[in-house]
């Protein structure tokens, strides 16, 4: 029964590890993906002002 209980923590931390993972790559790719879009964005509206 040890191995059982000992196997069981092992696997929640492998299922845990990718979803961090998939949260800081979503992360670096949701800024990089804004930046242009706030530059469009402000570059749109001072388009007005001129």
């Amino acid at each position: 029964m040890e191995q059982e209980e000992l196997s069981i923590p092992l696997k929640q931390e492998n299922v845990v590890r990718p979803a961090e993972g998939n949260i800081a790559t979503g992360l670096i790719w949701g800024i990089l993906i804004s930046i242009p879009l706030w530059i469009s964005v402000i570059g749109w509206i001072l388009g007005f002002w001129h």
